[in-house]
């Protein structure tokens, strides 16, 4: 015969473990998975909390710019290019410069670079092209370059012929490119 001390002590395990398995267990398994979730939330905020500390580092550059220098930037790279204000610019440069303006007219946007896949998430600029046709002194060229050098936005010789005239006048038939980044949001969804 089982004692009663001996009864009660193996009912009270029985009871126990099944307390255990019951009860227990599952709170122990929820409290992991809570803990789980507590951790992977920690985890994202301290992300969120990176991105959002560098978005409001780059918003603060961003603001720290001077008007003046926005302005700038914007005629330097502008969103799109008009072909006649770089024609008449490049007719003020050549007056500027003491030549014979003949001719300068826009050829269109530069497509041959179109083709190629930028490594920059936002594109390259667009190229734009165009002739000018200027008569003058080898001293007045000279000078021409030197201002279409510190323009305000970047207009890049690409082709040049010179055909030497009667009295030492030289002609030149100049090719310029000049850039406009023109991203539109629908672009730019397509290249992130």
């Amino acid at each position: 015969m089982i004692a009663k001390g001996l009864f009660t002590q193996i009912i009270m395990l029985v009871v126990s473990v099944t307390i255990i398995v019951t009860f227990i267990q599952p709170k122990f398994v929820e409290i992991t998975e809570v803990q789980d979730n507590i951790a992977t939330y920690q985890q994202k905020r301290s992300e969120v909390l990176s991105v959002n500390s560098r978005l409001a580092s780059l918003t603060s550059s961003l603001e720290s710019v001077s008007s003046d220098d926005q302005r700038k930037l914007f005629d330097y790279l502008p969103d799109k290019v008009d072909s006649i204000s770089v024609v008449r610019d490049l007719y003020l440069i050549t007056n500027q410069a003491g030549l014979f303006y003949n001719d300068a007219s826009f050829s269109g946007p530069n497509k041959s670079s179109a083709n190629t896949k930028s490594e920059n998430a936002y594109g390259d600029p667009e190229p734009y092209s165009f002739s000018l046709s200027v008569e003058g002194t080898y001293e007045q060229i000279k000078v021409l370059f030197a201002l279409l050098e510190s323009n305000n936005y970047p207009l890049e010789v690409r082709d040049l012929s010179l055909t030497k005239k009667e009295g030492g006048f030289l002609s030149a038939d100049i090719n310029l490119v000049t850039y406009a980044y023109d991203t539109t949001v629908n672009e730019l969804d397509d290249r992130i």
